[in-house]
């Protein structure tokens, strides 16, 4: 995987920065919150559905020392999803990470919040 940075859409990237004034939390940390919620939407999300007009985030700050780990459930997610595994990767971690800060942005209002996101007990399989 050659990519060092991805840039999200205008969209994405207005409603993080307004998350992080209502939750304190950064960008990356939101993201990668937001990338969790997509991929367990089962609707595939459409790449084309998010311009680059948005924030530029280097992968490692955005990612972390999960990476690895990261970059695995999106391969299992596009396994399930019948994708390929190289030529789709890149642009389903723009959409998922696009479409999961959107999402996101609908759900959390306050820090307070973020506990309504997690699995009840029994939901995960």
């Amino acid at each position: 995987m050659s990519f060092s940075r991805i840039r999200l859409s205008k969209s994405a990237t207005t409603r993080l920065s307004l998350l992080k004034g209502r939750t304190g939390l950064t960008p990356n940390i939101l993201c990668r919150i937001g990338f969790s919620l997509s991929i367990r939407d089962p609707i595939v999300p459409k790449p084309e559905n998010y311009d680059e007009d948005g924030q530029e985030i280097n992968r490692y700050t955005l990612m972390g020392e999960w990476d690895k780990f990261f970059i695995a459930l999106l391969k299992e997610r596009l396994l399930k999803d019948g994708l390929d595994l190289k030529e789709d990767l890149f642009p389903q971690l723009r959409a998922h990470i696009n479409r999961g800060a959107i999402s996101l942005y609908d759900k959390v209002k306050t820090i307070e919040d973020f506990q309504e996101l997690l699995p009840k007990e029994g939901a995960l399989s």
